[in-house]
């Protein structure tokens, strides 16, 4: 809110409706005069999410070209984006990443001489593989846009490298709806007998490296460990992997989709979390998911959340999910120490404290309230 108590006028422009947006954006609706402009009702990366949104949005359309490459973002050509923004007559924009309904935003944003923010969770890591014409188009936008809004300390550094002034990369930190998930964390008990039950979650997908983990659970199980695995998630891999999986003599429960008012149980049900994704992975919800659940992580350094919330050896064991020999030691490591597996677990947990989507969204609306105030200066 502005001084007074007057609500500001804010659209946030982003490709399509995630529970962990929605969450985020249904908290921002409550502090401001917020519509949300969707791209699409689904995306290459979209799931079959069962979400209810109450607060003001738009589902534009237009023309969308899917990505051969299964992991990769969709692109939007619609100039109803502009409509949509006109219709809701915002003071200020936010948008989603360097992209072409960012072009679109900037473009209502110079006719109209109100502020765009770019929000991100890119990487330098995760935009090492970008091409010329994609970096070409982050520096125009960096031209065109007052700042950014960075859902990670690692996007924030990205934001930098790209040349957006310091004082005008601000912070909306990645959140999910952890709540439950603590109240998870707070009946865990993590000295259950039996096998390490490992549960990993996510898209199958190379990139996820899913591929990886099946040949470190393998090399512990051959070195005597006695571990479970679960994985939910589902995907265009998923018949491959599951073929690796019997090769391997990996018995894995697969629990496919699972929508988010059901994963808490699904946290709930494992003892560690293994999350071996490789190179690509702006950032990882699900680290933050498993983190607020009080599981012990095993988790890649080549994503943004372990950067952002994971410390080896203190709230997490950090490894290479190539290193197969590595990755086994670690899962051997949580399935023989209960105790090691409950200090890592609570650690992680404490680290979420400041991941809910109200804490997201007021840092959304002060990097708003900081684009409006310097317009006075």
């Amino acid at each position: 809110m502005l001084d007074g108590g007057v609500r500001i006028r804010i659209a946030f422009l982003t490709d399509i409706a995630t529970p962990y947006m929605a969450a985020v954006l249904d908290a921002l609706a409550r502090r401001a005069h917020l519509t949300a402009v969707f791209c699409s009702h689904t995306a290459t990366r979209g799931m079959d999410w069962q979400l209810e949104m109450s607060f003001a949005h738009e589902v534009v359309g237009g023309v969308t070209i899917r990505r051969r490459r299964r992991d990769a973002t969709d692109f939007y050509l619609s100039p109803r984006i502009v409509s949509a923004l006109h219709r809701a007559r915002p003071e200020a924009v936010i948008s989603g990443g360097f992209s072409i309904p960012s072009s679109y935003a900037a473009l209502y944003c110079q006719v109209r001489r109100i502020p765009l923010l770019i929000h991100s969770d890119g990487t330098a890591a995760s935009e090492a593989g970008i091409g010329r014409a994609q970096l070409a188009a982050r520096r125009a936008l960096r031209l065109l846009a007052w700042g950014a809004v960075a859902n990670s300390a690692p996007a924030a550094a990205r934001f930098a490298e790209l040349g957006f002034p310091p004082r005008r990369v601000l912070r909306a930190a990645h959140a999910a709806q952890v709540q439950p998930l603590w109240r998870v964390a707070a009946d865990r008990r993590y000295g259950s007998q039996g096998p390490l039950r490992l549960l990993s979650v996510g898209r199958l997908i190379a990139r996820k490296g899913l591929e990886p983990l099946l040949r470190a659970v393998a090399q512990a199980r051959r070195d005597g460990v006695d571990v479970e695995l679960t994985v939910a998630g589902s995907g265009p891999d998923g018949q491959r992997l599951r073929a690796l999986a019997a090769e391997l003599a990996v018995p894995v429960r697969w629990l496919g989709f699972v929508d988010q008012p059901g994963l808490a149980r699904v946290y709930a049900d494992a003892d560690a979390f293994a999350f071996p994704t490789l190179a690509g992975d702006p950032f990882g919800i699900v680290v933050l998911e498993a983190a607020a659940a009080g599981l012990a992580l095993i988790a890649s350094p080549r994503a943004g959340a372990t950067e952002d919330l994971l410390t080896d050896g203190a709230n997490a064991l950090v490894v290479d999910p190539d290193d197969t020999g590595e990755m086994a030691a670690a899962i051997a490591r949580l399935a023989g120490d209960p105790q090691l597996r409950r200090t890592l677990g609570l650690a992680a947990s404490s680290a979420t404290r400041e991941r809910t989507p109200a804490a997201c969204a007021a840092g959304y609306l002060s990097a708003v309230q900081a684009a409006l105030a310097s317009r006075s200066e």
